[in-house]
């Protein structure tokens, strides 16, 4: 009992010299824009840590906890130089809560310091490699931000502030052949990588996709985007590309809205199968019966006939004419 009173006693003693000896380093601020969100709603957390004791070179370090129920990423960190050992840091996150639940969002900080000697030596040494500077670690616990994030009234899509056009090179097609359809998604909010514009099947349609980020920037109101999704599509009869609707909440404007993209008619024309066919490559498939084979091997056969015949006829006049004249000698004697 005593050993566990000591224990809690010990380590009461060094929370409290640990945030004693913070205050003596510096002061430091966290806050929020923001005390709820939706699923998908940027979060801008900024952190300020301000230099207190001028005797030593001050260094802040700051990040927030991952965690899978949140996405977050770095915004801005910037150093204000306010004279000597005298530096303010100010770093800012975006976070996007992935779960319609209470987060408790914990955080790494960290002050370093170091010597001006520290400092000098590592600036000497420092060469082809990195040399660390050699700083003296204090590590301070932050209460976690507690954030109560609300889920969607209805089925969302996207979250942001969004538009969305399209554009199709032809009309009409042979049959088989590709038509290509271009849909550019733009504006600012939370980047859904697994979007699909053309979301179901368009029946004994072929369809191939690939999308193309051309834009796509973290700021305080999420990430600007300028996304083009591409479809070719192939089919052999006539087919309609239907218009589809995005679900959208707006976390700017706080209301829900919808993107409504455009229907084309594509029209098919038909192509003779025996032009599509690779001749060289995949020749047509012969009949069961080649009649020009047979008529071939018939000409052939009476050729054939016909010489051996021939040579069964002359055989026997040439053995008939020798045997007359054998008769006429045996005669003559």
């Amino acid at each position: 009992m005593k050993n566990t009173l000591g224990k809690i006693f010990l380590l009461f003693i060094l929370f409290t010299v640990s945030l004693f000896g913070a205050g003596q380093l510096a002061t430091y601020k966290l806050t929020t824009n923001k005390k709820s969100v939706h699923i998908k709603e940027p979060l801008l957390i900024t952190f300020q840590a301000e230099q207190k004791n001028h005797s030593d070179h001050m260094f802040f370090s700051f990040n927030v906890q991952k965690s899978p129920d949140y996405e977050v990423k770095l915004l801005q960190k910037s150093i204000q130089d306010k004279g000597y050992h005298n530096t303010k840091t100010t770093f800012k996150f975006i976070l996007f809560a992935l779960k319609a639940k209470t987060l408790h969002v914990n955080f790494d900080f960290i002050i370093r310091t170091a010597s001006d000697k520290a400092v000098k030596q590592s600036y000497v040494d420092d060469h082809d490699d990195s040399i660390a500077i050699s700083t003296y670690d204090t590590k301070i616990a932050l209460k976690p931000l507690t954030l109560k994030v609300e889920k969607f009234k209805k089925h969302v899509d996207l979250v942001g502030d969004f538009k969305i056009s399209s554009t199709i090179d032809t009309d009409e097609i042979d049959q088989y052949g590709i038509v290509n359809l271009h849909y550019i998604l733009s504006g600012t909010g939370y980047k859904e990588t697994a979007l699909n514009i053309l979301n179901t099947q368009i029946e004994n349609v072929s369809i191939f996709s690939k999308r193309k980020d051309k834009l796509s920037r973290l700021t305080e109101d999420g990430y600007i985007i300028n996304t083009e999704y591409i479809y070719a599509l192939s089919a052999a009869d006539n087919f309609t590309i239907p218009s589809f609707v995005l679900e959208v909440y707006s976390p700017r404007k706080n209301s829900y809205y919808t993107l409504h993209t455009k229907a084309y008619k594509v029209k098919v024309k038909k192509t003779n199968p025996a032009l599509l066919l690779d001749k060289t490559n995949a020749p047509q498939n012969q009949a069961w019966i080649n009649f020009a084979q047979i008529k071939t091997f018939f000409i052939y056969t009476l050729i054939f006939l016909a010489g051996f015949f021939t040579a069964k006829i002359s055989q026997k006049s040439f053995f008939t004419k020798n045997k007359k004249k054998s008769l006429q000698i045996l005669n003559a004697q």
